[in-house]
């Protein structure tokens, strides 16, 4: 997958949060394992860096419901916990 590079103003809606890290690399890293086992999630995958946290992020979703369905399908294929949040 091509590097992407990270985004300085997300779009606002409900976005699903994989995981949040100190350095850049930790969260490209994370981001591909995430694109190669969920394909489906692969075009949605963000990294936004916020004082000094790079946070990965799939969205955006128009409603909370749908960015709880999407972090539910990640939970049962990952064993992951995402977070929801909501950016303006």
């Amino acid at each position: 997958m091509p590097s992407v590079p990270e985004s300085a103003a997300p779009a606002a809606g409900f976005w699903v949060q994989l995981g949040a890290f100190s350095r850049s690399d930790g969260a490209d890293s994370f981001r591909q394992k995430i694109a190669d086992e969920l394909s489906w999630l692969s075009p949605r995958l963000a990294i936004f860096a916020e004082n000094g946290v790079h946070r990965l992020q799939a969205g955006p979703y128009a409603s909370r419901q749908q960015a709880s369905e999407a972090a539910q399908r990640v939970r049962e294929a990952l064993q992951l916990v995402p977070v929801i949040v909501e950016r303006h």
